[in-house]
Protein backbone atom coordinates (compact mmCIF):
# COMPACT_ATOMS: atom_id res chain seq x y z
CA UNK A 1 0.00 0.00 0.00
CA UNK A 2 1.61 3.24 -1.09
CA UNK A 3 2.47 5.74 1.53
CA UNK A 4 -0.06 8.56 1.63
CA UNK A 5 1.43 11.99 0.98
CA UNK A 6 -0.10 14.89 2.89
CA UNK A 7 -1.07 17.71 0.59
CA UNK A 8 -0.30 21.11 2.11
CA UNK A 9 -3.31 23.39 2.45
CA UNK A 10 -2.80 27.14 1.75
CA UNK A 11 -4.66 29.33 4.21
CA UNK A 12 -5.23 32.99 3.22
CA UNK A 13 -2.91 35.24 5.10
CA UNK A 14 -4.73 38.14 6.78
CA UNK A 15 -3.14 41.02 8.53
CA UNK A 16 -4.50 41.17 12.07
CA UNK A 17 -6.64 44.26 12.76
CA UNK A 18 -7.22 45.18 9.10
CA UNK A 19 -10.53 44.89 7.32
CA UNK A 20 -10.62 42.75 4.16
CA UNK A 21 -9.44 44.77 1.20
CA UNK A 22 -7.64 47.40 3.29
CA UNK A 23 -4.23 45.74 3.10
CA UNK A 24 -4.09 45.97 -0.72
CA UNK A 25 -5.05 49.61 -0.48
CA UNK A 26 -2.25 50.33 1.98
CA UNK A 27 0.14 48.46 -0.29
CA UNK A 28 -0.97 50.61 -3.23
CA UNK A 29 -0.45 53.75 -1.16
CA UNK A 30 3.02 52.57 -0.21
CA UNK A 31 3.91 52.10 -3.86
CA UNK A 32 2.51 55.56 -4.72
CA UNK A 33 4.50 57.47 -2.13
CA UNK A 34 6.16 59.52 -4.87
CA UNK A 35 2.74 60.68 -6.08
CA UNK A 36 1.73 61.56 -2.53
CA UNK A 37 4.89 63.58 -2.01
CA UNK A 38 4.42 65.32 -5.38
CA UNK A 39 0.79 66.17 -4.59
CA UNK A 40 1.82 67.62 -1.22
CA UNK A 41 4.48 69.77 -2.87
CA UNK A 42 2.09 70.91 -5.61
CA UNK A 43 -0.51 71.90 -3.01
CA UNK A 44 2.02 74.03 -1.12
CA UNK A 45 3.26 75.66 -4.35
CA UNK A 46 -0.25 76.46 -5.59
CA UNK A 47 -1.16 78.04 -2.26
CA UNK A 48 2.04 80.10 -2.37
CA UNK A 49 1.17 81.33 -5.86
CA UNK A 50 -2.35 82.24 -4.69
CA UNK A 51 -0.87 84.28 -1.83
CA UNK A 52 1.18 86.23 -4.37
CA UNK A 53 -2.04 87.22 -6.13
CA UNK A 54 -3.73 88.50 -2.94
CA UNK A 55 -2.07 91.70 -1.63
CA UNK A 56 -0.87 91.25 1.97
CA UNK A 57 -2.65 93.43 4.52
CA UNK A 58 -1.97 94.73 8.01
CA UNK A 59 -4.58 94.28 10.73
CA UNK A 60 -4.99 97.36 12.92
CA UNK A 61 -6.91 96.91 16.17
CA UNK A 62 -8.27 99.27 18.80
CA UNK A 63 -10.13 98.47 22.04
CA UNK A 64 -12.87 100.85 23.17
CA UNK A 65 -15.36 100.78 26.02
CA UNK A 66 -18.06 102.90 27.62
CA UNK A 67 -16.80 105.97 29.40
CA UNK A 68 -16.36 105.50 33.13
CA UNK A 69 -18.91 107.29 35.28
CA UNK A 70 -17.31 106.75 38.67
CA UNK A 71 -13.95 106.04 40.22
CA UNK A 72 -10.59 107.81 39.84
CA UNK A 73 -10.01 106.55 36.30
CA UNK A 74 -13.35 107.67 34.91
CA UNK A 75 -12.68 109.81 31.87
CA UNK A 76 -16.16 110.70 30.71
CA UNK A 77 -17.48 114.26 30.83
CA UNK A 78 -19.67 113.30 33.79
CA UNK A 79 -22.83 113.26 31.72
CA UNK A 80 -25.09 110.61 33.23
CA UNK A 81 -28.83 111.11 33.14
CA UNK A 82 -29.56 114.40 34.80
CA UNK A 83 -31.58 114.79 37.97
CA UNK A 84 -35.37 114.59 37.71
CA UNK A 85 -35.37 118.38 38.00
CA UNK A 86 -33.60 118.50 34.65
CA UNK A 87 -36.63 117.02 32.95
CA UNK A 88 -34.92 113.90 31.59
CA UNK A 89 -37.58 111.61 32.98
CA UNK A 90 -39.97 112.72 30.23
CA UNK A 91 -37.53 111.77 27.45
CA UNK A 92 -36.64 108.44 29.04
CA UNK A 93 -40.13 107.02 29.41
CA UNK A 94 -40.37 103.70 27.61
CA UNK A 95 -39.35 100.09 27.85
CA UNK A 96 -35.81 98.94 28.51
CA UNK A 97 -35.45 97.78 24.89
CA UNK A 98 -36.11 101.34 23.69
CA UNK A 99 -33.32 102.91 25.75
CA UNK A 100 -29.99 103.19 23.92
CA UNK A 101 -26.76 104.15 25.66
CA UNK A 102 -24.29 106.66 24.27
CA UNK A 103 -21.82 103.81 23.73
CA UNK A 104 -24.37 101.87 21.67
CA UNK A 105 -24.89 104.99 19.57
CA UNK A 106 -21.12 105.25 19.17
CA UNK A 107 -20.88 101.68 17.83
CA UNK A 108 -23.80 102.21 15.46
CA UNK A 109 -22.40 105.50 14.13
CA UNK A 110 -18.89 104.20 13.38
CA UNK A 111 -19.87 103.15 9.87
CA UNK A 112 -22.70 105.63 9.36
CA UNK A 113 -23.00 108.32 6.69
CA UNK A 114 -22.98 111.24 9.22
CA UNK A 115 -19.57 110.16 10.52
CA UNK A 116 -18.34 109.45 6.99
CA UNK A 117 -19.29 113.02 6.09
CA UNK A 118 -16.80 114.25 8.69
CA UNK A 119 -14.05 112.14 7.09
CA UNK A 120 -15.06 112.99 3.53
CA UNK A 121 -13.11 116.24 3.69
CA UNK A 122 -9.92 114.41 4.72
CA UNK A 123 -7.94 113.99 1.47
CA UNK A 124 -5.56 111.43 2.98
CA UNK A 125 -8.45 109.13 3.87
CA UNK A 126 -10.46 109.50 0.67
CA UNK A 127 -7.55 109.32 -1.79
CA UNK A 128 -6.11 106.18 -0.21
CA UNK A 129 -9.36 104.25 0.11
CA UNK A 130 -10.49 105.18 -3.41
CA UNK A 131 -7.03 105.33 -4.96
CA UNK A 132 -8.22 103.61 -8.17
CA UNK A 133 -10.41 106.66 -8.83
CA UNK A 134 -7.79 109.30 -7.98
CA UNK A 135 -5.58 110.75 -10.73
CA UNK A 136 -2.37 111.81 -9.00
CA UNK A 137 -0.99 113.72 -11.97
CA UNK A 138 -4.20 115.64 -12.69
CA UNK A 139 -5.05 116.01 -9.00
CA UNK A 140 -8.71 115.12 -9.49
CA UNK A 141 -11.15 112.21 -9.45
CA UNK A 142 -11.65 110.10 -12.57
CA UNK A 143 -13.48 106.85 -13.41
CA UNK A 144 -11.50 103.76 -12.34
CA UNK A 145 -9.73 101.93 -15.16
CA UNK A 146 -10.04 98.33 -13.94
CA UNK A 147 -11.76 95.69 -16.03
CA UNK A 148 -14.54 95.10 -13.49
CA UNK A 149 -15.14 98.84 -13.13
CA UNK A 150 -15.31 99.36 -16.89
CA UNK A 151 -17.74 96.46 -17.24
CA UNK A 152 -19.96 97.96 -14.54
CA UNK A 153 -19.89 101.35 -16.24
CA UNK A 154 -20.80 99.76 -19.57
CA UNK A 155 -23.77 97.94 -18.04
CA UNK A 156 -25.00 101.14 -16.41
CA UNK A 157 -24.64 102.96 -19.75
CA UNK A 158 -26.67 100.28 -21.49
CA UNK A 159 -29.38 100.71 -18.83
CA UNK A 160 -29.41 104.47 -19.38
CA UNK A 161 -28.01 105.28 -15.94
CA UNK A 162 -25.22 107.61 -14.94
CA UNK A 163 -22.05 105.61 -15.40
CA UNK A 164 -19.86 107.08 -12.64
CA UNK A 165 -19.69 109.66 -9.86
CA UNK A 166 -16.80 110.74 -7.59
CA UNK A 167 -16.69 108.87 -4.26
CA UNK A 168 -18.59 110.56 -1.45
CA UNK A 169 -19.63 109.94 2.15
CA UNK A 170 -22.06 107.18 1.16
CA UNK A 171 -19.25 105.30 -0.63
CA UNK A 172 -16.98 105.72 2.38
CA UNK A 173 -19.73 104.46 4.70
CA UNK A 174 -20.22 101.41 2.46
CA UNK A 175 -16.48 100.72 2.54
CA UNK A 176 -16.40 100.92 6.34
CA UNK A 177 -19.37 98.57 6.65
CA UNK A 178 -17.44 96.00 4.59
CA UNK A 179 -13.98 96.41 6.08
CA UNK A 180 -14.50 97.41 9.72
CA UNK A 181 -15.21 94.61 12.20
CA UNK A 182 -16.52 95.17 15.72
CA UNK A 183 -15.71 92.24 18.02
CA UNK A 184 -16.71 91.62 21.61
CA UNK A 185 -13.86 91.34 24.13
CA UNK A 186 -14.37 88.39 26.51
CA UNK A 187 -18.12 88.78 26.24
CA UNK A 188 -18.10 92.04 28.21
CA UNK A 189 -18.96 95.62 27.26
CA UNK A 190 -15.58 96.28 25.64
CA UNK A 191 -15.30 96.17 21.86
CA UNK A 192 -12.32 95.59 19.56
CA UNK A 193 -12.33 97.56 16.30
CA UNK A 194 -10.52 95.70 13.50
CA UNK A 195 -9.55 97.22 10.16
CA UNK A 196 -7.26 95.74 7.48
CA UNK A 197 -5.35 97.63 4.81
CA UNK A 198 -2.30 97.17 2.62
CA UNK A 199 -0.53 100.06 4.38
CA UNK A 200 0.10 99.67 8.09
CA UNK A 201 0.31 103.38 8.90
CA UNK A 202 -2.90 104.14 7.05
CA UNK A 203 -4.84 101.43 8.91
CA UNK A 204 -3.76 102.97 12.22
CA UNK A 205 -4.57 106.50 11.05
CA UNK A 206 -8.03 105.49 9.86
CA UNK A 207 -8.99 103.93 13.19
CA UNK A 208 -7.70 106.97 15.06
CA UNK A 209 -9.59 109.49 12.94
CA UNK A 210 -12.72 107.34 12.77
CA UNK A 211 -12.87 107.18 16.56
CA UNK A 212 -12.31 110.93 16.82
CA UNK A 213 -14.96 111.73 14.21
CA UNK A 214 -17.57 109.53 15.90
CA UNK A 215 -16.85 111.04 19.30
CA UNK A 216 -17.04 114.55 17.83
CA UNK A 217 -20.38 113.81 16.17
CA UNK A 218 -21.91 112.59 19.44
CA UNK A 219 -20.46 115.50 21.41
CA UNK A 220 -21.78 118.05 18.92
CA UNK A 221 -25.23 116.44 18.94
CA UNK A 222 -25.31 116.47 22.76
CA UNK A 223 -24.22 120.13 22.86
CA UNK A 224 -26.85 121.06 20.25
CA UNK A 225 -29.62 119.46 22.28
CA UNK A 226 -28.49 121.05 25.53
CA UNK A 227 -28.25 124.51 23.95
CA UNK A 228 -31.73 124.12 22.44
CA UNK A 229 -33.12 123.22 25.87
CA UNK A 230 -31.31 126.13 27.51
CA UNK A 231 -32.73 128.56 24.96
CA UNK A 232 -36.23 127.25 25.55
CA UNK A 233 -35.90 127.38 29.34
CA UNK A 234 -34.43 130.88 29.15
CA UNK A 235 -37.41 132.15 27.18
CA UNK A 236 -39.80 130.58 29.69
CA UNK A 237 -37.98 132.21 32.59
CA UNK A 238 -38.50 135.65 31.08
CA UNK A 239 -42.28 135.19 31.10
CA UNK A 240 -42.69 133.46 34.48
CA UNK A 241 -43.97 135.33 37.52
CA UNK A 242 -44.38 132.37 39.86
CA UNK A 243 -41.34 132.25 42.14
CA UNK A 244 -41.52 128.47 42.73
CA UNK A 245 -41.59 127.69 39.03
CA UNK A 246 -38.86 130.24 38.46
CA UNK A 247 -36.59 128.55 41.01
CA UNK A 248 -37.22 125.11 39.41
CA UNK A 249 -36.34 126.39 35.96
CA UNK A 250 -33.29 128.21 37.33
CA UNK A 251 -32.08 124.91 38.83
CA UNK A 252 -32.64 123.27 35.46
CA UNK A 253 -30.58 125.97 33.77
CA UNK A 254 -27.79 125.36 36.25
CA UNK A 255 -27.79 121.64 35.45
CA UNK A 256 -27.67 122.33 31.73
CA UNK A 257 -24.85 124.87 32.08
CA UNK A 258 -22.82 122.34 34.07
CA UNK A 259 -23.44 119.70 31.42
CA UNK A 260 -22.44 122.09 28.62
CA UNK A 261 -19.30 123.03 30.54
CA UNK A 262 -18.27 119.38 30.86
CA UNK A 263 -18.91 118.81 27.17
CA UNK A 264 -16.43 121.57 26.39
CA UNK A 265 -13.66 119.89 28.42
CA UNK A 266 -12.80 117.58 25.53
CA UNK A 267 -12.63 114.29 27.43
CA UNK A 268 -14.14 111.18 25.83
CA UNK A 269 -17.90 111.48 25.70
CA UNK A 270 -19.25 108.05 24.73
CA UNK A 271 -16.24 105.73 24.30
CA UNK A 272 -12.85 105.50 25.97
CA UNK A 273 -9.92 104.32 23.85
CA UNK A 274 -8.58 101.68 26.25
CA UNK A 275 -6.00 100.51 23.70
CA UNK A 276 -4.74 102.92 21.07
CA UNK A 277 -4.75 101.69 17.46
CA UNK A 278 -1.83 99.38 16.73
CA UNK A 279 -0.72 96.79 14.18
CA UNK A 280 2.06 94.26 13.79
CA UNK A 281 5.18 95.27 11.88
CA UNK A 282 4.63 92.45 9.36
CA UNK A 283 1.55 91.88 7.24
CA UNK A 284 -0.59 89.22 8.92
CA UNK A 285 -3.40 88.64 6.40
CA UNK A 286 -3.59 86.29 4.65
CA UNK A 287 -1.37 84.31 7.03
CA UNK A 288 1.17 82.26 5.02
CA UNK A 289 2.29 80.36 8.12
CA UNK A 290 -1.14 78.71 8.23
CA UNK A 291 -2.20 78.70 4.59
CA UNK A 292 0.91 77.20 2.96
CA UNK A 293 0.87 74.08 5.21
CA UNK A 294 -2.90 73.93 4.71
CA UNK A 295 -2.34 73.86 0.94
CA UNK A 296 0.17 71.04 1.35
CA UNK A 297 -2.25 69.02 3.49
CA UNK A 298 -5.03 69.68 0.96
CA UNK A 299 -2.87 68.35 -1.87
CA UNK A 300 -2.05 65.25 0.18
CA UNK A 301 -5.70 64.51 0.92
CA UNK A 302 -6.67 64.99 -2.72
CA UNK A 303 -3.98 62.50 -3.73
CA UNK A 304 -5.16 60.01 -1.11
CA UNK A 305 -8.73 60.36 -2.34
CA UNK A 306 -7.63 59.86 -5.95
CA UNK A 307 -5.58 56.76 -5.17
CA UNK A 308 -8.42 55.30 -3.10
CA UNK A 309 -10.93 55.95 -5.87
CA UNK A 310 -8.62 54.40 -8.48
CA UNK A 311 -8.02 51.33 -6.29
CA UNK A 312 -11.76 50.87 -5.79
CA UNK A 313 -12.38 51.21 -9.51
CA UNK A 314 -9.71 48.58 -10.29
CA UNK A 315 -11.21 46.12 -7.80
CA UNK A 316 -14.69 46.71 -9.19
Amino acid sequence: MPDSVATPIDFPVQTPGLAPGLAPLLLALGRAWRWLALATLVGAVLMSLALHVVPPQFTATMVVGPTGRSGPVSMGPRTPALTPAAGRSIAEQGTADELVSDFSRYLALLTSVPVAEKLEGDPEIMREIFRTSWDVEAGQWRPPTGLASRLGQALRWLAGHQTWAPPDAADLSRHLKRQLSIESVSGGPLRRLVYRHEKRDFAIVLLTRLHGATEAHLREEAARRVKAEMDHVGRRLESLSNMENSRALSALMGEQERLLLMLDVGLPYAADALEAPSALSLADWPNPILLVPAGAVGGLFLALFGIGAYHGWRRG
